[in-house]
């Protein structure tokens, strides 16, 4: 199982701030790096579903500067490629007066790209020379990079990652019954355990950061990851570890299950084990509706990673099916309106509705799959709900237009 092993390696990413923001800021600092004298010009044709996201999140160290063209100035004055999406932690009261300066200059050219995926195209000008860089597919997937129309050689990043692909599954991972089998062998792999390990210190102690902003008690899942997303959202400084391409999704798949496992007084090994089933999941479903999407991620994505996380802890991966149907059933719809405070309350819904999904599962209260796009197994049901994709990515027009007039 080598292969999922690195997918699931793949998936995880320690991201300081959102993850759009990161990106843009990613990509720019390759431009920063590479053009060697002050820019006269940025061209950033971006998708809109990354651009809707990055407009309303806090940049952690950069006071109330939010949206793509501060993410770009801000990673271009960085200029160190090196630290992928935790840029942000580089920021410095020197580096913030360079950004404000180039921002002030009004250099920046943003044009919005109707396409399907993640995709950053930065073309970054001075007197004499040019940086042309391309993101697309993934948050750290640079697809192209050259100066002045010659590629750069020996730069890992883009060697790296134009090879990597999407998330891409076998039709058998997507059953339920092969899931403890797949978590034993990838439970094997030391560096992906190492880095799970990793996520749940980073994670649960956002959680523990993010109880300032939530005025009623509660130590519960809901109440963590609603103060941890919030707090990332706010902007504040945290390592997050991200799954599938969102801090968000990161946040939310794993807090509740470590939090279950804790409470129940679970072995380190188990937990683990089924922060991996939520990983998994998480993974899954993105695989289906992409990392940058229409719908909510911490809903959608990450809020079955919960159910099948605590149905691991409590032996009963065969309610699976029968709790995602309860699950999805209520919160389909949630269509995604950008990264921003609000999400803190999408992440508390996604918790809540899936403890009640796997009690009515448990009770014996399980939805008919004849009802609405609901299918008779988890994969017929993600193959219904993909079909609403095109329809649904049509309420981002409506978003921008909103955002724009704000």
């Amino acid at each position: 199982m080598e292969l999922l092993s690195n997918t699931l390696k793949k998936a995880l990413e320690i991201t300081s701030g959102c993850t759009e923001p990161a990106a843009i800021a990613y990509c720019a600092s390759f431009a920063g790096k590479h053009l060697d004298e002050q820019p006269t010009q940025f061209v950033l044709k971006i998708d809109q579903r990354t651009y809707k996201n990055a407009f309303a999140a806090g940049i952690p160290h950069a006071g109330s500067r939010k949206g793509s063209e501060w993410a770009l100035v801000l990673g271009f004055v960085t200029a160190d490629p090196d630290k992928r999406l935790s840029l942000f932690t580089l920021l410095n009261p020197e580096l913030i007066n360079q950004a404000d300066n180039l921002y002030a200059e009004e250099l920046i050219k943003v044009e919005l790209v109707d396409t399907e995926g993640l995709l950053i195209d930065l073309l970054v000008s001075g007197k004499n020379n040019k940086v042309h860089a391309i993101l697309q597919g993934g948050h750290t997937r640079i697809r192209h990079l050259s100066r002045n129309d010659v590629d750069i050689e020996g730069e890992n990043h883009s060697l790296q990652n134009s090879s990597s692909s999407s998330f891409s599954f076998e039709k058998s991972f997507f059953n339920s019954k092969n899931w403890p089998e797949l978590i034993e062998s990838v439970y094997a792999d030391v560096e992906l355990q190492q880095t799970v390990r990793q996520g749940i210190a980073y994670n649960m102690a956002a959680a523990q950061h993010g109880q300032q902003y939530i005025p009623s008690e509660g130590s519960d899942g809901e109440h963590l990851v609603m103060g941890a997303i919030f707090a990332r959202m706010n902007g504040d400084p945290l390592p997050v570890m991200s799954c599938a391409g969102s801090g968000n999704k990161g946040l939310t798949s794993f807090i509740p299950v470590v939090s279950y496992s804790r409470q129940n007084n679970r072995e380190e090994e188990t937990e683990i084990k089924a922060v991996l089933v939520s990983i998994l999941l998480t993974t899954l479903i993105t695989s289906r509706f992409g990392e940058v999407s229409s719908v909510c991620g911490a809903q959608y994505a990450a809020g079955a990673g919960i159910i099948g996380g605590i149905l691991y802890l409590r032996d009963e991966l065969q309610l699976f099916d029968g709790a995602y149907n309860n699950f999805v059933s209520s919160i389909s719809g949630g269509f995604c309106d950008g990264a921003k405070g609000s999400c803190s309350m999408r992440g508390s819904t996604a918790v809540s509705v899936a403890l009640a999904a796997i009690k009515h599962a448990e009770g014996g209260f399980i939805v008919s799959s004849r009802d609405g796009f609901l299918g008779q197994s988890f994969l017929e049901t993600l193959d219904n709900l993909v079909k609403y994709n095109p329809l649904i990515a049509k309420f981002e027009l409506e978003t921008i237009k909103i955002l724009k007039e704000k």
